[in-house]
């Protein structure tokens, strides 16, 4: 099912495909957390439908798969032949990555009908492998489709972006993600407006039981230049390193909060400069003294 925000994207891109201009490129660009891989991986799937085109000629219909006939049974068993993903392992997507795409395509198909390769988060690909890239975009193969999702379309080459169609996913309603919320029974936190652009982070967070905890977050940063005891704050962030992040943006929206309430100019950009080097030290320094950065910056907060 298409999450409820990408409906429109969906409907254009049927449209796309019933009018025979559907590109043999698809690049979808958005932020984290908005669904970019699971619309790529369902568009994909529909791709390779055995019966895609009488999915897509019924009335109201959208460009989806079956879910019955042997592709899409195939798909469901993670064994289709004509599908390939490519992710990042390691820091970048490399040459040898993006020949084998190319590869990929020029093979006939398995299945006897479309082929289509996803690469995720395609800004990580590396030079070379961008200009490897370029054959396969360049002379397109007939039934062959490629799918890149970035979250950083601003880091791939002028030459890459030129020869897809790009599609900005996101979240245009945030009623919709409200909504969305709502029906996952997620509780109606103070800060969760925040992740209204970014709904699947905090399915994550639920998934993983990590509700509470981004909420403990948060508790502290509204009280972070009154409090003393920074164990349990300490405890969640050395336990997951990646929420270090999302308690700099809490107390990031508190100063904003702050400067409206009439915090000086001059005092906002001490705290947020304070900030931001507690936030680089902590993701580029290892064995950085935690319980230190953490009293050294609420000392900056309370002086300010």
């Amino acid at each position: 099912m298409t999450l409820p925000w990408l409906h429109d994207i969906e409907q254009r891109l049927t449209q796309s495909f019933k009018a025979q201009r559907f590109h043999h490129a698809q690049l979808f660009s958005g932020p984290i957390g908005v669904g970019k891989f699971a619309f790529a991986s369902q568009l994909a799937n529909a791709l390779l439908c055995n019966n895609i085109a009488e999915q897509v000629a019924a009335k109201k219909s959208v460009l989806s798969a079956c879910g019955q006939c042997k592709s899409c049974l195939l798909i469901k068993a993670g064994t289709h032949p004509d599908k390939r993903l490519t992710q990042v392992d390691g820091q970048s997507i490399g040459v040898d990555d993006i020949r084998g795409i190319s590869d990929f395509m020029h093979h006939s198909a398995a299945q006897n009908g479309n082929k289509v390769a996803i690469i995720e988060n395609c800004e990580k690909m590396t030079t070379a492998a961008a200009n490897a890239l370029l054959k396969t975009l360049e002379e397109p193969s007939q039934s062959r489709f490629l799918i890149l999702t970035t979250s950083q379309a601003t880091q791939l080459p002028a030459t890459v972006l030129s020869r897809c169609a790009k599609t900005d996913v996101k979240v245009t309603n945030l009623a919709l993600a409200q909504q969305w919320f709502e029906s996952l029974e997620i509780t109606n936190y103070t800060w969760l407006p925040l992740f209204y652009s970014q709904p699947l982070q905090v399915k994550y967070w639920q998934e993983q039981n990590q509700l509470q905890n981004i909420n403990t977050l948060y508790k502290f940063a509204t009280e972070f230049k009154q409090s003393h005891n920074f164990t349990e704050l300490v405890a969640i962030i050395n336990k997951q390193p990646e929420l270090i992040r999302i308690f700099t943006l809490f107390l990031s929206e508190q100063l904003k909060q702050q400067l409206m309430q009439g915090m000086s100019f001059d005092a906002y950009q001490n705290v947020q400069h304070a900030l931001n080097e507690f936030l680089q030290n902590n993701t580029k320094i290892l064995g950085l003294n935690l319980p230190l950065a953490v009293s050294k910056l609420a000392s900056v907060l309370r002086n300010n």
